[in-house]
């Protein structure tokens, strides 16, 4: 029993020794990391916003008339916009969640037309 006492105390030990040790700016890193991510989807977030909505301004202006793919486009305009302010503030996998709905939105908008 004498080893298994043995291991045991040098197991804790290096435990207690890699412990004090730590990794400096692990946290700092992390924080930085978590700031460039939301950055990033809030950028990605707004331009598809503004894709959505050049593209919505562009088809009106063309003479398209009003029906399901206006309604498509406008929902997945709201919705990436609303995944940029989720990414802004709340956690960025929602946000990717949300924006993808609101791409998926606007693609249904498009087949809406082709099909007609």
């Amino acid at each position: 029993m004498t080893g298994n006492e043995d291991r045991a105390t040098r197991a804790e030990q290096l435990r207690a020794g890699f412990q004090q040790q730590g990794v400096p700016h692990l946290a700092e890193d992390e924080v930085r990391k978590d700031r460039q991510r939301r950055l990033v989807h809030t950028v990605v977030a707004a331009v598809l916003t503004l894709g959505g909505l050049a593209l919505l301004v562009v088809r009106l202006l063309r003479g398209d008339q009003l029906g399901a793919w206006t309604a498509c486009y406008a929902a997945g305009t709201v919705l990436t916009a609303v995944g940029g302010v989720l990414a802004r503030r709340i956690s960025t996998r929602p946000a990717f969640a949300v924006v993808l709905l609101g791409v998926v939105a606007m693609s249904i908008g498009d087949a809406v037309t082709v099909v007609r």
